[in-house]
């Protein structure tokens, strides 16, 4: 009989830790969707935030480049 009690104790332990590691990974596996989801709106955030400072840049330096011109007496095409 204590082999069959020592049996259903360690069955029940095994039983108990494999419920808790699936529960730690299910949770795992949200957290790491979530941190993966976070990580790609950084990217696209900081991809907006460099292209509109390139954008940016290219607008003063048309702004300049027209005013250099209309300054030269040209009537530019900007």
């Amino acid at each position: 009989m204590s082999d069959d009690r020592g049996f259903q104790t360690r069955k029940a332990e095994l039983e108990e830790r494999l419920e808790r590691l699936e529960n730690e990974r299910a949770s795992l596996i949200e957290e790491v969707k979530a941190l993966r989801e976070k990580r790609m709106l950084l990217d696209l955030e900081k991809k907006a935030g460099e292209l509109q400072t390139t954008i940016e840049q290219l607008r003063k330096e048309r702004e300049d480049l027209a005013s250099q011109i209309n300054s030269l007496g040209g009537q530019g095409q900007a």
